[in-house]
């Protein structure tokens, strides 16, 4: 089992083994491939002497929590920031996941309110809600995994591109709340319940009139909260669900279809397809082996 205390500290224990499937090393920052296999519950204190960005590739095994020092609890979502020097209890679950883990340095960030998070930020931090940032540590990763002629070179433009984006989020969940955007944490946290719940998923109407806001201000502030329309949010959220529902059972997909609200199979198929680049078969298919 390779190293990873390059990007972060966790004890080499019998119950986890973490496979590096690729790597590529960029002054200030290391990037990494990380393939793991956790075997029943686990629990720890995780810390990081870099900042750590992490995109979980796969869905998280065990509906996973976690707390910074400074309060507040909440689930992991598909992207978590941990600032350099923080520590960070968390629970998750038996189960495999694949991440790309970035460990860099603090050259260039404004990290002062981030290394000791309020509760609030804490919550923010360990569900990164940028459409941005997932976008550029996927094709991060995609790059790693199958490089190319300036393979070093594109991905130092793509990091780059992360790591503005990642400020700016950072900016947004600090500061003055009368500078950001209108919906709160609550709101947000209304809008996810919503969007899981097995079905039809709610439309913008409908998520305005749970909020308290007009339709046109929902529109507004929901755009601005996550850096992508409640329609785009809403697919990514539904084919992330659908993955967790691959993975982690033997449900039919035509039930996991109708779960993730989706009309039909065929349409389900579709949209996975778009957003991975395999059907839903081929995606548990590839899980088995």
């Amino acid at each position: 089992m390779d190293t990873v205390s390059q990007i972060y500290d966790l004890p080499a224990t019998p119950e986890m083994e973490c496979r590096v499937e690729g790597r590529i090393e960029l002054p200030g920052v290391v990037m990494k491939l990380h393939r793991y296999r956790f075997f029943g519950r686990q629990e720890g204190i995780f810390t990081s002497h870099r900042g750590f960005l992490d995109l979980a590739l796969s869905p998280r095994p065990g509906r996973p929590r976690g707390g910074f020092e400074s309060g507040g609890e909440g689930a992991l979502g598909e992207i978590i920031f941990v600032p350099e020097g923080s520590r960070l209890h968390t629970r998750w679950g038996d189960g495999e996941q694949k991440s790309i883990c970035c460990g860099f340095d603090g050259a260039g960030f404004d990290l002062a309110d981030a290394r000791r998070p309020t509760a609030d930020l804490g919550l923010a931090l360990l569900d990164v809600r940028s459409a941005a940032v997932r976008a550029a540590l996927r094709r991060i990763a995609g790059e790693i995994a199958q490089p190319g002629f300036c393979s070093e070179l594109l991905v130092q433009a793509m990091w780059l591109e992360a790591a503005i984006e990642l400020q700016r989020y950072l900016r947004l969940n600090t500061g003055d709340r009368s500078a950001r955007s209108p919906l709160s944490r609550r709101q947000m946290e209304r809008i996810n319940e919503r969007i899981e719940m097995p079905g039809k998923p709610p439309s913008i109407a409908e998520m305005a009139k749970d909020c308290g806001l007009s339709t046109r201000h929902f529109f507004r502030s929901f755009r601005a909260a996550t850096g992508e329309t409640l329609t785009s949010y809403v697919t990514e959220r539904k084919i992330f669900r659908a993955k967790e529902r691959l993975s982690q059972t033997e449900m039919a997909i035509k039930v996991i279809a109708w779960e993730c609200g989706f009309d039909s199979p065929a349409a389900f198929s579709a949209a996975f397809r778009k957003a991975t680049g395999v059907i839903p078969r081929q995606f548990r298919d590839a899980l088995m082996h």
